[in-house]
């Protein structure tokens, strides 16, 4: 999901905050610094939330009475990504989990890893974005 930050000079840092995600902010040395920053601070936001809020046009933002935004202050798009987990029950045929535990080694033991891995091979074979 896209969402706008905004970032300013303060002092020695680069500020950026994200007005559609509860004004979640951070701040780096440079300016791709605090893009870096302002996104990872955005998808630890978002990871607990059920839905992710809408994302709002530079127009929409402009308008908001709750944006105080500083002299200078430059819109950022960043792209957040935020994968929610779901939990499901799988039943496969016991010869094949008799020999899975070799090829998991690559992705440290973890079957779920492993069975995502290869749903998202098959997607991207059959032309199927996510």
């Amino acid at each position: 999901m896209e969402y706008i930050a905004f970032i300013h000079k303060e002092d020695n840092d680069y500020v950026a905050v994200v007005p559609d995600l509860g004004f979640t902010s951070s701040y780096g040395e440079t300016f791709i610094d605090a893009v870096h920053y302002i996104k990872e601070a955005a998808e630890l936001y978002c990871e607990d939330l059920k839905t992710l809020p809408k994302s709002s046009t530079l127009e929409e933002l402009m308008q908001r009475d709750d944006l105080d935004l500083e002299p200078g202050a430059i819109p950022q798009l960043i792209d957040i990504k935020v994968e929610k987990l779901k939990r499901i029950n799988v039943m496969m045929r016991s010869d094949i989990v008799e020999v899975l535990p070799e090829r998991l080694v690559e992705f440290n033991g973890n079957r779920s890893a492993y069975l995502q891995n290869l749903v998202l091979q098959d997607l991207r074979e059959h032309h199927i974005n996510l």
